[in-house]
Parts: C-alpha cells; structure tokens; sequence
C-alpha cells in the first residue's frame, strides 16, 4: 500500500481516476474522520486516514484521503453554503477521485515516481517507507564512508559512528553501513545536526563531516506550506505542491558529490567502547532493571534517570 508521500507524487503526476459523485458517508464525529462511505452499492470501510485537507481556504477541513478497501480516495463534503457564524451547514459528500494502485501502473511508472536511481536507493525506500531529503543525506554520507572504506587497509567491520541527530538519515546508516544501535557501532548524541564522527577502527582513523549550508531557491515557500501544515490549515493543493518542494530538494542532494554536501575533516582518534552484553542492577525506588551504564548513584543507592529526576525535582546533576 501507498504511503501519504507517493500518494501525492500520484496527485501531482494526476495517476488517478475522476470520479466526482455524491456518495453517502458514515463520519464519526468523536475522531474526525469518515469511517465508511457506499459507491455503486458497496459499502467501502475506511482502514486508514491519511491526510485531512481543506479544499478552500476559508472553510474549516472538509477533505479527506482515506485508505477503504485496499484502495486509496479522496472525499469531501461539498458546502451549499458557508457562513462561520453557525455551526451546522448544509451540503453533500462526493467522491472525488481514486488513486491508481500499483497493478495499474506500469514498471516505469513506478520507478519514475518513486525516483528510484540505483538499487542502493531502492534499498533504502523499501526499508524506510518513503524516499526523502534526510534519507539522501544519509545515503551521500555513507558513499563517502564507503569510498574512505574502500582506500583503507582494514576490513570494513571495524567501525563505528557517532550522528548528532535522529533523523531519517539514521536509517541510511544502517541499512549502506550496518551500523546500528543494538550492534553498538552507532551511537546518537541528537543535537538536531547532520554532524557524523566516523571512526575506523583498524587503521586508528577518524572523520568528522558536518553538513555544509545550502540554499534551494524556495525556503520562504518551503516554510510558508510547513507552517500551513503543521497547523492544519493546508488544502490538499498545498500539500501536493509542498511535496513537489520535497522532491526538488531531493533531486537537488542527489546530483551532489558528499564533499559538495559536507564540510569533511580528520579529527583525533578515540578507542571505541567495549561491546557488552551489559548488567543491569535493580533501581532502588521503582524496583525495575536498568543497564548498569545509565544507572545514578546517590547517597549509596542506585537510580534510573527518570527516579532520579523525580527524587530531585527533574534536576541530573
């Protein structure tokens, strides 16, 4: 199934069936959102929602993407009018189009749409969802990793990294590097930057590259649609032209080198940590275990950070 991002790359690349009826419509007024609607005598369930929209700018929300029957619409409640000074106003559900799913598209579409460049990208998609910007930074980042590795001496299971974000670019990492949290070769330190440390272990190197600033040409835009998202004031025209932004700044990423990407630059080596199984002790106020490396000591007894927060008023000391 679509998620929301190739739902709009459907939209704006118009991959979808006009079929502008009215319909009747089950809403749930607690939630939202529509739970059913009937078209050509069948009822379609709604398993997901994935957007709510307004379709004019001064009326509240009144659109809706919804996921129903494995299929993918967009409905709307159409106003006969409008007036904001009263609560009830009268009018009629249609529906509006439905995307095309995959069986109707061919391969080339799907690739197109996808944008899919090489199988280390399709990789990525698969496993993060969704192609976009922090995804192809972390993609940039690890063909420069790959390429330091590739020029060492080492073989390439003895490093690890410290990124200072959380961001979709983690998943880049992972997936190009195999490093990970669990294996304890990535270690995140979230400053909200696209800063990486990258330190190869057998030839006592190490890297730091820090993400250099960029200009797309569309930022008063690009910040004008985000903030009409985030306060759920967009159309479903804002949103459509929000990811056609997106998609420009990831075409943007992609034609770039990583030196045209980061600011790279050696840094000091530092001995990676030991990788342990780990020992967890109990806390002394919840009682639960905790690893032995996030525990707190205080006057003689042992304490998880949010114990300890609490015991002293949300202040690590």
């Amino acid at each position: 199934m679509m998620d929301r991002t190739e739902v709009l790359r459907s939209i704006r690349y118009e991959l979808f069936e006009y079929i502008q009826k009215r319909v009747m419509v089950d809403f749930d007024n607690f939630r939202q959102m529509p739970v059913s609607f009937t078209f050509d005598g069948k009822t379609y369930r709604v398993g997901e929602l994935i957007g709510r929209f307004k379709t004019a700018q001064e009326q509240p929300i009144n659109g809706y993407l919804v996921q129903a029957n494995e299929e993918i619409f967009f409905l709307y409640f159409h106003y006969y009018s409008y007036d904001q000074r009263f609560p009830l106003h009268s009018g009629s559900w249609v529906l509006s189009f439905r995307i095309f799913n995959d069986n109707e598209l061919m391969a080339l579409y799907r690739g197109d749409r996808k944008m899919l460049g090489n199988m280390a990208l399709k990789r990525l998609v698969d496993f993060h969802g969704h192609l976009c910007p922090d995804l192809m930074i972390g993609a940039k980042l690890c063909e420069y990793v790959q390429g330091v590795l590739r020029s060492l001496s080492g073989p390439s299971g003895g490093i690890f990294m410290i990124a200072e974000n959380s961001t979709s670019a983690l998943d880049a990492i992972q997936v190009l590097l195999g490093l990970t949290i669990g294996n304890q070769r990535l270690y995140i330190l979230d400053f909200g930057k696209h800063n990486y440390s990258v330190y190869f272990k057998h030839d006592e190197k190490a890297i730091r590259l820090s993400m250099k600033p960029r200009r797309f040409g569309d930022e008063e835009e690009y910040e004008h649609l985000e903030r009409k998202i985030r306060s759920n004031e967009a159309t479903l025209d804002d949103l459509t032209r929000y990811q056609v932004l997106v998609d420009n700044r990831i075409l943007q990423i992609s034609d770039l080198t990583p030196q045209k990407v980061f600011g790279i630059k050696e840094i000091e080596w530092n001995e990676p940590p030991v990788e342990l199984a780990g020992v967890y002790h109990r806390c002394s106020y919840c009682g639960e275990l905790v690893i032995e490396g996030r525990l707190i000591e205080q006057d003689g007894e042992l304490y998880c950070i949010p114990c300890f927060k609490n015991i002293n008023g949300d202040c690590v000391c």
